[in-house]
């Protein structure tokens, strides 16, 4: 590799080949962690901008714990929930752009670790809310039930009503690492904020034991969800 092309690479202005990181996994003995990396990016280039990195700290993560008020967690979404909530949450997007999206939001669960610890709290009204059409509702309780059966994730309720809410401010999820510090993630309309000081990440953690002593225990949510399910079947 030529010095000017490696300067290219460094400022950004020539795009790396994988034959480049390759290479270098193999001057630096990083164990082909430039590799993933180059394949991390390449992997996400057709999504949202400001989502590449997020997915990039998803797939690191060893722990992920969310919270969501309105809406099933992402993570746990079927492609037709997603692409429900999507269209009529942006209705100024082209249904190119939203097609992308889904596809994007579908691959994330099959992305992350294999030994990934998922703990998701979502309020009541997440799952007794219609999305889209009672058939699109089922699809998505019986696939958390799956999810919830395979022992992939811990799900808990926090059922209504809830005087004493400690969870009003809105969504909020926490990715934990093996080599690096926690992070925080704040949902809104256009993203989600990245957040890595230590003391907003402290306070969110903080928030989410709260919301996980608010809620019902693992077992008895998954009973809930399997009542929420028969229902909206009838």
């Amino acid at each position: 590799m030529s010095s000017s092309l490696l300067s290219a690479i460094e400022t950004g202005t020539r795009t790396p080949k994988r034959s480049h990181a390759e290479i270098l996994d193999t001057a630096f003995s990083t164990g082909g962690r430039l590799t993933r990396l180059w394949l991390d990016i390449n992997d996400s280039l057709d999504v949202p901008e400001w989502w590449r990195n997020i997915s990039l700290l998803e797939r690191e993560a060893i722990e992920i714990s969310e919270y969501h008020m309105t809406l099933i967690p992402g993570l746990l979404q079927t492609p037709e929930y997603a692409r429900t909530s999507m269209r009529l949450g942006r209705r100024w997007d082209p249904q190119s752009v939203i097609d992308r999206d889904v596809e994007a939001r579908a691959a994330r669960f099959s992305q992350l670790r294999d030994d990934v610890c998922l703990w998701f709290v979502v309020d009541e009204y997440a799952l007794t809310r219609v999305v889209g059409s009672e058939r699109v509702m089922s699809s998505q309780l019986d696939h958390i039930l799956t999810a919830i059966e395979d022992n992939r994730v811990r799900f808990q309720v926090i059922t209504q009503p809830a005087p004493h809410h400690p969870g009003m401010s809105g969504p909020v999820r926490i990715l934990d690492f093996e080599d690096r510090n926690p992070v925080a993630l704040v949902e809104h309309l256009m993203g989600e904020e990245v957040i890595q000081r230590a003391d907003p990440v402290r306070k969110c953690r903080s928030l989410f034991g709260a919301l996980q002593a608010e809620a019902l225990s693992p077992t008895d949510s998954a009973k809930m969800i399997k009542t929420i399910r028969e229902d909206v079947a009838t």
